[in-house]
Order: structure tokens, then sequence, then C-alpha cells
């Protein structure tokens, strides 16, 4: 990413940050206390949607498009929220709390800038779809890997500085899965709890893919239409997973300092 990329990610880990340190001075109490507060819905037959061509889904009339679908994942969150680091300035629930609140910004920048839509939030992580435009599906496909790169490359890094001085919390480690298919994009829930949704195996392939650390996996249809050169400096790995098949893409280098 260039130098005013970087910053609009960095501005997002800071806000993210802020206001989750707001936010757990209100109610961190309460959490961990086992209190929950619930949250109120109101019914409608379409709904906004951040899905990618698809402003607004209808209950009523599903459509089928072609998606490139990106999950991040952070690693080992549960084993960090029972670790006690004690040179850090929080620990348990409130750690994992500000580890996530500065990734899931950073995460939404970051795919931003390559044209893709954060379209859940999964705890620790999140779902992001790209569109795919049918006259040029290999630069779709690379605007979407370049997105899963620089997640687990430069934003991480951004997030791993972040919480280090603010906390002297040790870094974090992400995988990235990243999938091509077409899927249904529909509403899913009941009357008064729609969520819009896009259903297809490529949602179901990137999650299954985002297992590795710091690395980015890829299903075979990212192999297959990632343009082909004499030469070429990309390297396809093959990996062994169970109920998937993918590759390899992309590794980061070994991390200075400890993900516990």
């Amino acid at each position: 990413m260039n130098s005013q990329e970087l910053d609009s990610v960095r501005a997002a880990i800071e806000e993210g940050l802020d206001r989750a340190e707001g936010n757990w001075d209100k109610v961190g109490h309460l959490l961990e206390a086992g209190l929950q507060k619930s949250m109120e819905k109101y019914a409608m037959d379409s709904v906004d949607s951040n899905i990618p061509g698809y402003p607004v889904v209808s209950a009523e009339t599903p459509q089928v498009d072609e998606f490139l679908a990106l999950v991040v994942d952070m690693r080992g969150s549960t084993q960090r929220l029972k670790t006690h680091v004690a040179t850090a300035s929080v620990n348990g629930l409130q750690r994992v709390y500000y580890e996530t609140s500065a990734l899931l910004p950073a995460m939404a920048v970051t795919c931003g800038l390559q044209e893709g839509m954060v379209t859940e939030y999964l705890g620790d992580g999140g779902l992001v779809l790209f569109g795919v435009d049918r006259n040029d599906r290999a630069e779709s496909v690379k605007l979407a890997y370049r997105a899963a790169k620089n997640c687990i490359g430069d934003a991480r890094r951004l997030i791993n500085a972040a919480i280090k001085r603010r906390y002297n919390l040790p870094e974090i480690s992400l995988g990235a899965g990243l999938a091509m298919s077409r899927a249904m994009v529909t509403l899913v829930g009941i009357p008064g709890n729609y969520q819009p949704k896009a259903i297809g195996s490529c949602v179901w392939e990137a999650t299954k893919l985002s297992g590795g650390t710091n690395a980015v996996h890829v299903s075979p249809d990212i192999h297959d239409v990632w343009p082909k050169s004499k030469g070429g400096l990309m390297r396809f790995t093959r990996l062994s997973l169970k109920h998937v098949e993918g590759f390899r893409m992309y590794q980061e280098k070994a991390a200075s300092g400890s993900s516990a």
C-alpha cells in the first residue's frame, strides 16, 4: 500500500481502538459480570446491503451473480482470551475486544481500497465480497488477492504496532481465504430479522481456506483465472486440507515477536 492508503488504515485502527476503550469504560463491567444487552430488530421486505452491485436486497426477488469471497480470520482468539500477558495493560476479554476493534475497521478500509465490501463481521474476522467483472475476471481476482495480501501484511503490521504501543500486547496473526463462485443474493431470516446474504460455495470455501497463519490461501478457481506468464514470479503451492482443495498463494515471513 502507498503512504496515503497506509494512513487511512492507521486512522481506522486508532479510531476503532478509541471507540473500543470508550465503550469498555461504559459497559465492560457488565460483560465481565456475564450480562448481555439485547438489540431490537425491525421488520421490512427489503434491506439495505453492502453486497457489491446489490445496494438493496428484496426478500421476494433473489438474484444470482459471480463473486469473490475473502474471509480474514484472527488466529488463536480463544487461547488469547485465557492467556495472561504479565507485561500487558489489558488481558482476557478486554484484550481480545481491543484487538478485534483494531482488526475489523483496518480490514474494511484495506479491502475497500480494492473495491471490496465487508458484508459480515464474524467475531474475530470478517467476510468481504468483491464483484467480478465479466469482461476482465483476471483483474477482479488480482484486486481481491491484493486486498487479502494487504490485510495480512501492511494492515496487520499497523494493528500490531498500535496494540504494542497502547497496551504492550504481543503480535496477532491472521489467516486469509479467497474463493470465487456464483452465489445467490437474497434475504435470510424471518420478518423483523432479515439479513442480506450471498449464498454460494465461494463463501464456504473461503472460510475453510482462512485457517493459515499470516498466509493467503486460495481456491482452485483463483488459480485457474490468475494470468499465466512464462517465468512469472507468482507461485501456487498445493495445500493438503480436509474438506476443501486449495493453494497457498502468499506467506508472510515469520514475525519477530510472539503471537500468544
